[in-house]
């Protein structure tokens, strides 16, 4: 299995426009790696919202289709698969305007498809903090992942822990609304540091600075690794 190079200036992401026709229709999309900037931009796009639907029940409603279409007009710059663009085409303002929003959301998500799970932890549990490999897969197929990746890192100290719960999401009241909302928000830059100050190495990645890692699948990582922390102290 080839690398993945997480340096790569641009990533090529391939979806079916039409999952429900009896023939599929491919389209591809060649997208700019997002700054961090700009995926925090995203994040405070995203609404992660409790609502409250009677004096008995709660409703926890997500919304990320402006988030995605947002970052999808800064980062698109070519697409194909499509009548007027068979072939690759630099997108134009006129494209960015008249893009399906359902379109720009498929893209943005392809591109950060994967999953992570931890490797040997049926080993059992150390008395001191232990190194950890979490592996990254990386495609939309469960059974064969376009490529793996392993980041081993070592175990947060209690103070990194807790200075991470704390600064990983943060909850507000919605003013002026009819009913009960609480509005949760997370911390890309959080999950970023933590990152950054646990990992040891990367293997299955092409030769990559950890800084040019995207802050995207740094959180998918870090997420893994904490569930896995907080699933041994539960147990």
């Amino acid at each position: 299995m080839e690398p993945y190079a997480f340096d790569a200036e641009f990533i090529e992401v391939d979806f079916n426009a039409r999952p429900n026709a009896e023939n599929p229709s491919i389209v591809s999309h060649r997208l700019r790696k997002p700054t961090l900037e700009e995926l925090n931009e995203r994040e405070s796009l995203i609404k992660n919202e409790l609502v409250e639907i009677n004096s008995r029940e709660d409703e926890f409603q997500a919304d990320d289709e402006v988030a995605n279409s947002r970052l999808w007009d800064k980062i698109c710059v070519a697409v194909k698969g499509y009548k007027d663009a068979a072939e690759w085409r630099d997108v134009t303002d006129a494209d960015r305007a008249a893009m399906r929003s359902g379109h720009k959301r498929t893209a943005i998500l392809a591109l950060y498809a994967g999953w992570c799970e931890i490797e040997g932890d049926e080993d059992g549990v150390s008395i001191g903090a232990d190194t950890w490999t979490v592996v990254q897969n990386i495609g939309t197929k469960r059974d064969a992942p376009n490529f793996v990746v392993r980041h081993i890192l070592r175990e947060p100290t209690e103070a990194e822990r807790i200075k991470f719960k704390r600064s990983a999401s943060s909850t507000s009241y919605v003013k002026g609304a009819k009913k009960n909302q609480v509005r949760v928000r997370t911390n890309l830059r959080a999950y970023v540091e933590l990152y950054d100050a646990l990992i040891d190495h990367v293997e299955g990645a092409t030769t990559t600075p950890i800084a040019v890692i995207d802050p995207i699948w740094k959180r998918q990582v870090i997420q893994c690794l904490v569930a896995n922390l907080e699933a041994q102290i539960s147990d």
